[in-house]
């Protein structure tokens, strides 16, 4: 036993709880040289019998494991004493027990619901680790497991959030989990007017552009109607009447709350057939300027009507058969193991209508819910088409030994004025969206003409090639002739 407890001093506990001490070695409080009876009470002595659990120990009376409902002020013995905590950190918050009070859990606890989340059940009892431990149940890869345990819906739909994607998966510690939202100690659900002031914590820009814009005059409009009763059918008549909205909420109504998906094309507007569309058909001014070489023209042609045989074979239409050929998309030989593929799919949010949560299939929001003649963006159409068509004649002429750093710097910047564009979409409209429009289409422009004469210098060099090789091979006939002749 004193080989297993070498790290923690030995007390009257450690005789009848070997099990609970083999948890506790790695536990914060010993790692600090607490242990069993600075929390439980008690004589520590290892020689103590009787005095080990006894309340009238005057130097430390026994107080054994609390009820359920007093935990937090077991734990707030230390926790919530300044003096106390700053033996070990000076930056330790002691307020968390006052906060607890306040959050759902707490009010609940405070009724006799034992059923709600005390510390215990975040930070685990005997082997609570700091929460800058990877292996802390608080740690915030683990957060949204650890309220799990209460919260399995919530969770569910938290997992196919974008969110979810950037901490689990791309380990961005930034990304925001459960707490970062409803707070620690505190927890509880933002209200509705406070929604948007917590996403903006992270998404600062599009709060301050959505409550600068009309669509926020109107909304409020909108609630103080369906504060007193109104329903949508009161005034509308068509589609919007059947809207089941009995608030709008900024950032919620459009994004919903956790499930926030990639926002993508899939919310905008009327989806055109088949979303290879949006970077091989082009539109607008620009889409005769500088043509698709015939040769990708006609491949595309031929693959996209071949999946289009292959979805009315399945009998997928509407949203099933978009959402399809997006799957598809992404595993193509001609896009799959391109990273400039990958990187426009991305940058143009090229999105699918339905997300899965717990094998049920949820429809992302779309302007065309209560926009019943919502149209796709024009602007971010074209531009994303003529980006993409820039993009593939740059590729062909610098996979062919030309020189494109001209096209490539134009098409870096006219994607990172679609991603702007992207973001004004929370103006809903108005200048600051056409100059960045306009403003893109410039530099689309710019770099389908760097990249056509790219693509036509490598078509020089080849016609030149042959003509040389046409001249050489004429000479070495001429040579090999006048050899024989004089043979």
């Amino acid at each position: 036993m004193i080989s297993i407890f070498a790290a923690i001093a030995l007390t009257s506990c450690m005789n009848c709880h070997p099990e609970q001490m083999t948890k506790f070695r790695d536990d914060v409080h010993a790692q600090v040289g607490l242990s069993c009876h600075d929390c439980h009470g008690g004589n520590p002595d290892p020689k103590a019998e009787l005095e080990a659990m006894d309340p009238k120990f005057a130097p430390n009376p026994y107080r054994g494991a609390p009820k359920r409902t007093a935990i937090p002020e077991f734990c707030g013995r230390c926790h919530s004493s300044a003096e106390y905590m700053k033996r070990f950190n000076p930056a330790a918050r002691v307020d968390q027990v006052t906060e607890y009070h306040t959050s759902v859990h707490g009010q609940r606890l405070a009724t006799g619901d034992e059923k709600v989340a005390t510390c215990i059940d975040c930070h685990s009892v005997h082997d609570i680790r700091r929460k800058t431990n990877p292996d802390a149940p608080v740690y915030a890869t683990h957060v949204a497991e650890t309220c799990s345990r209460c919260h399995s819906g919530e969770f569910a739909r938290w997992k196919v959030s974008v969110h979810a994607a950037a901490l689990l998966e791309k380990n961005d510690l930034s990304a925001p989990t459960c707490n970062d939202c409803h707070g620690n100690h505190g927890a509880t659900p933002p209200e509705v007017k406070s929604v948007s002031f917590v996403c903006g914590t992270c998404h600062g820009r599009e709060a301050e552009l959505f409550r600068k814009s009309a669509k926020f005059e109107g909304w409020t409009q909108h609630n103080e109607l369906l504060s007193t009763g109104a329903k949508c059918g009161d005034c509308h008549d068509d589609a919007r009447g059947k809207v089941a909205l009995n608030h709008f909420t900024e950032c919620v109504t459009c994004h919903e709350n956790h499930s926030v998906v990639r926002p993508g094309v899939a919310m905008m507007g009327a989806l055109p057939e088949v979303p290879c569309a949006y970077c091989h058909e082009g539109g607008g001014p620009l889409a005769a300027l500088v043509a698709e070489p015939p040769k990708k023209a006609s491949h595309y042609r031929e693959l996209r009507d071949t999946l289009l045989a292959a979805a009315a074979r399945q009998n997928l239409t509407g949203d099933a058969r978009f959402d399809w050929l997006v799957d598809q998309a992404r595993g193509l030989p001609t896009h799959k193991g391109h990273p400039e593929f990958a990187r426009l799919f991305d940058k143009f949010r090229i999105s699918k209508t339905h997300y899965t949560v717990d094998g049920v299939s949820v429809a992302v929001r779309r302007c065309a819910d209560c926009h019943v003649d919502a149209k796709a963006p024009r602007a971010s159409h074209e531009l994303t088409g003529m980006i993409a068509r820039a993009e593939r004649i740059q590729l062909a002429a610098h996979r062919g030994g030309v020189e494109t750093r001209d096209a490539r710097a134009e098409l870096d910047a006219a994607v990172d004025n679609h991603i702007e564009m992207e973001a004004l979409v929370h103006t809903f409209g108005g200048p600051d969206v056409r100059a960045k429009e306009q403003e893109g289409l410039q530099h689309a422009k710019a770099a389908l003409l760097h990249a056509q004469r790219s693509l036509d210098e490598l078509q020089f060099r080849r016609t030149g090639l042959f003509i040389a090789l046409g001249v050489i091979l004429a000479v070495l006939v001429a040579l090999a002739v006048k050899i024989r002749t004089l043979g």
